[in-house]
């Protein structure tokens, strides 16, 4: 089966999920799912096709990838203080592909943009976009795990730890811009979690990436909880 074919099956399969279940663009132009059946296609799956959809050449042409998506939904206050983190990150940094899935944000910034090719020193035009992200990230009451992540060339001896320092340099960077270092984590992954299959150098360019997920805090969750009581 050809790599054609694979991925028209994907794009195939994601559609047909996506009527089922809707996918609505917001204003800012960010992305949200509306409904749980996109589960049902599994994650691989739905990782491989959304991240595909959302992110690849089909989507304004921008190198950015979001994988393992869940079309999760999550409303109630949760859900509108989430909307407003992706509308806001989605104005303070339109390079990035957006999506607000469930009660998460995910950001994703294409590795070119922030680095040159196998070096993890952020580029002076990284730090412009980061710096512009700095104020909602700074004040959010939201956790942050900024992923680090690379094809699949070349052997895991060098992957593993060039997206390690790549997460941790966009880390660096925040913290030095006053986003509170208690409230951010970074992990490289290498390439063990393409979102798209490394079968083409287009492909190859959507999973080198730094994938920024945010997720409510036990305070918003506390405030959530608090008001379904009254």
């Amino acid at each position: 089966m050809t790599a054609r074919l694979i991925a028209r099956i994907i794009v195939g399969m994601t559609a047909v999920a996506l009527l089922a279940t809707g996918c609505a663009t917001n204003p800012d132009g960010s992305y949200e799912f509306k409904r749980t059946g996109l589960g049902a296609l599994g994650g691989a799956v739905l990782g491989a096709g959304a991240g595909a959809l959302i992110g690849g050449k089909s989507h304004r042409g921008r190198n950015a990838a979001i994988g393992g998506l869940t079309g999760a939904v999550v409303g109630g206050g949760i859900g509108n203080y989430m909307d407003r983190q992706a509308a806001a990150l989605k104005k303070e940094m339109p390079q990035a592909e957006v999506v607000r899935d469930g009660d998460k944000v995910y950001v994703a910034l294409p590795s070119g943009i922030l680095f040159d090719v196998g070096k993890d020193t952020l580029k002076p035009e990284a730090k412009d976009a980061l710096s512009k992200a700095v104020p909602t990230l700074r004040d959010s009451q939201t956790t942050i795990m900024i992923e680090g992540h690379t094809d699949s060339s070349g052997s895991d001896a060098i992957n593993q730890p060039l997206s390690e320092r790549r997460a941790g340099r966009v880390r660096d960077f925040l913290m030095s811009q006053g986003v509170p270092g208690s409230k951010m984590a970074a992990v490289g992954y290498g390439s063990s979690r393409p979102a798209v299959p490394n079968d083409s150098d287009a492909n190859r360019a959507l999973n080198r990436r730094v994938q920024i997920e945010l997720s409510p805090n036990e305070k918003l969750k506390a405030q959530e909880g608090s008001s379904g009581n009254n």
